[in-house]
């Protein structure tokens, strides 16, 4: 959960996570699943979670909102994808296209 709520926070865009819950068993083994699913805001803080149980999430969030605060804080304004390629690339080179 943490993990997931960090990334909420570093590209400051809501999860949702849907977790399954239950026992499987198969031909050769078995599985426990523990649910624990959620909703979190944009900065990664819980909106909502599940306990051990079968159960529907619901959160409102401000879209528009949410647009805004990622335009004032220039999340994704500043990245510049076009210099990627050297980093991309084995000896730190540009390539040629």
């Amino acid at each position: 959960t943490r993990v997931m709520q960090g990334h909420a926070a570093a590209n400051l865009v809501p999860v949702v996570a849907a977790n399954r819950i239950g026992h499987e068993i198969g031909v050769e083994s078995s599985i426990t699943f523990y649910g624990g699913s959620f909703i979190s805001d944009p900065t990664g803080a819980l909106l909502a979670q599940a306990d051990q149980e079968e159960c529907i999430l619901y959160a409102d969030l401000d879209l528009s909102k949410l647009a805004a605060q990622r335009a004032e804080w220039g999340l994704f304004r500043d990245r510049r994808p076009e210099l990627y390629a050297p980093i991309l690339s084995l000896d730190g080179s540009p390539s040629d296209g």
